[in-house]
């Protein structure tokens, strides 16, 4: 029996400063991911930041948004998992509008509806059109409780409740991650998790 005694081991107050990253880390680490750690790290922000949108969205009271009026114009209905849903919106007050503000509308969409094929708008018009995959378990969202989410967004935006300073939004299609495309917020997490590796 050995019995001298163990020395007591310091907590690494470098790692205590930092829980959250070493949690985001260990759940990329342990949970299957599709895309790049880059792309991975994205998907988990995302998630924390659509915690947050929504419990903003239901903070918003009804007379609110009221006086901007947002309408529902076309829903088509998504076939299975081979084509998606698509929604046309009408945002009348948002006619002429400066594509930031579009931009900024296009990327809380994404964010808060999480499987969004493409989203494209028409300033001089007025309208956004979105494709997406709704769920088909857990929180199902109808087209009347997307409608309410882009009404509350796009007062959210209008009303600069919500950022219009960055400029994630691009076409669906277009969103590859690429070095040189990089944002500062993506070179940021790429930076802090390289830190931690």
């Amino acid at each position: 029996m050995n019995t001298k005694s163990k020395k007591s081991i310091k907590p690494n107050k470098k790692l205590a400063a930092i829980p959250d990253q070493v949690r985001v880390l260990e759940k990329l680490v342990t949970f299957p991911g599709q895309g790049s750690l880059l792309e991975q790290l994205d998907k988990l922000v995302r998630k924390q930041q659509r915690i947050e949108l929504y419990r903003m969205l239901e903070s918003l009271k009804e007379k609110e948004i009221e006086k901007h009026p947002v309408t529902l114009d076309t829903i088509i209905p998504q076939t299975g998992k081979r084509i998606p849903a698509l929604l046309r919106f009408s945002l009348p007050k948002w006619k002429g509008y400066d594509e930031v503000f579009w931009q900024a509308l296009g990327d809380y969409i994404i964010v808060a509806l999480h499987r969004v094929k493409d989203v494209e708008y028409d300033a001089a018009r007025g309208k956004i059109k979105i494709e997406y995959f709704a769920k088909q378990e857990g929180r199902i969202r109808s087209p009347e409780n997307i409608w309410d989410i882009i009404q509350r967004l796009a007062y959210m935006v209008d009303r600069e409740i919500l950022p219009a300073d960055f400029t994630r939004f691009r076409r669906m299609t277009e969103r590859r991650g690429s070095v040189g495309e990089m944002s500062k917020e993506q070179a940021a997490l790429t930076g802090i998790a390289l830190k931690l590796i």
